[in-house]
């Protein structure tokens, strides 16, 4: 393998790396470096799948790598909201749980992605991107209606693909 076949696995680490540094700078009210770094983020989200399926460079490892980079990320985000009060704590515990679903109805060779869920990953992003860039009490409660309708959608259909292919 090449270095450039790496790129994508290590764009999804930096993702990793900038997690701790995120909740660093929004629990310290660095709230525009925090909006910087959920952008970056997002790019280099976008970029690595684009450049592993530009150089060929796909494996389940590096999905399941992206994948877990992303929750970290994301659980580093409401982690980092729930310590200032913008979120209940409940919020980390849904996303534990959607996560831990993911991961036991894939298995551990191929991550499995059902209709709705593949978007669970992006909404949840989207919500800390939305919610720092608006944080008003009444946008939080809307964006947090909404994942919980996402939520209760993609896990009727991760059981109903899980059912259909066992």
């Amino acid at each position: 393998m090449t270095l450039k076949s790496h790129t994508p696995n290590f764009l999804s680490v930096i993702r990793i790396i900038v997690a701790p540094i995120f909740i660093y700078t929004f629990t310290n009210g660095l709230y525009l470096v925090s909006l910087m770094i959920i952008i970056f983020t997002g790019v280099t989200d976008a970029l690595d799948g684009y450049i592993a399926r530009k150089l060929g460079a796909t494996s389940d490892i590096g999905a399941y790598l992206d994948v877990i980079s992303d929750f970290i990320f994301i659980l580093a985000g409401f982690l980092a909201y729930t310590i200032n009060g913008w979120y209940d704590p409940l919020v980390l515990l849904l996303i534990i749980i959607m996560f831990c679903m993911f991961i036991g109805t894939s298995g551990l060779k191929k991550p499995v992605y059902d209709p709705v869920g593949k978007y669970l990953g992006a909404y949840l992003m989207l919500m800390i991107f939305l919610s720092i860039l608006s944080p008003k009490i009444l946008v939080r409660q809307i964006l947090l209606i909404m994942l919980l309708i996402i939520c209760l959608a993609s896990v009727i259909s991760r059981f109903s693909v899980f059912i259909a292919k066992n």
